[in-house]
């Protein structure tokens, strides 16, 4: 009896590992493919494709970027260097079970060095709890900025340096992103979501205005 189990078990294996290495194999040809379909699209619209970059600032990355790059575009937009790119953040949802998310993060290349800087847009609730209770954030003085947004900086001091008016009337206004951080001469904006070919230009478009507010100063 021991021996048709053990053959049984023998060919399920080798079966087991056929299927498996099939299985690498069409989705490393797939990955070619549309790495090769990416790279095509970066010459034609005068961006240059990497794939699995190595990074500076990935390390600036929501959810500590712990499974790396997937593939970035990069370009120069009116003077400054700017880096669409896609990672990917795995993470458990309970014991048993754990999600991938694929963020989206563009990167500007800033004229001038920053402290670190996280803006973010209040939830109702944030606001209520902000007015109660402070947070360890950084008051600016404007009231309907701080009460919309939520400012995070480690040099609170040089806050008159980079919030000037025209940046706070942008961000009121909806003209730059509601949601970015900044660190050195390096600014970030992330969006949920896979990254398409034909909403890459727009990432870095969404960008620029506030890099240029950025730029000017006071």
């Amino acid at each position: 009896m021991g021996d048709p189990i053990a053959v049984t078990i023998g060919a399920f294996c080798v079966v087991f590992l056929a299927l498996v290495v099939v299985a690498a194999v069409f989705g490393s040809r797939r990955r070619r493919r549309e790495q090769d379909r990416m790279r095509q699209w970066a010459a034609r619209k005068g961006w240059t494709f990497t794939a699995h970059p190595h990074v500076d600032w990935g390390r600036q990355l929501p959810g500590g970027n712990r499974n790396g790059i997937d593939y970035a575009f990069s370009t120069v937009l009116r003077g400054r260097p700017v880096t669409v790119a896609q990672y990917s953040v795995t993470e458990a949802s309970d014991g048993t079970t754990t999600n991938t998310h694929y963020p989206i993060v563009t990167v500007a290349v800033l004229k001038r060095s920053f402290p670190s800087v996280e803006v973010t847009a209040r939830a109702r609730a944030s606001r209520l709890k902000s007015a109660l209770f402070g947070g360890g954030e950084t008051a600016t003085g404007n009231p309907d900025f701080d009460r919309n947004f939520r400012v995070r900086t480690t040099a609170p001091a040089a806050m008159r340096h980079w919030l000037s008016p025209s940046l706070i009337a942008a961000q009121l206004g909806g003209q730059v992103p509601s949601t970015w951080n900044m660190q050195g001469t390096e600014l970030f904006y992330h969006r949920p979501g896979r990254l398409e070919l034909d909403e890459i230009a727009d990432h870095a478009i969404a960008l620029t205005p506030l890099a240029d507010l950025l730029d000017g100063g006071t």
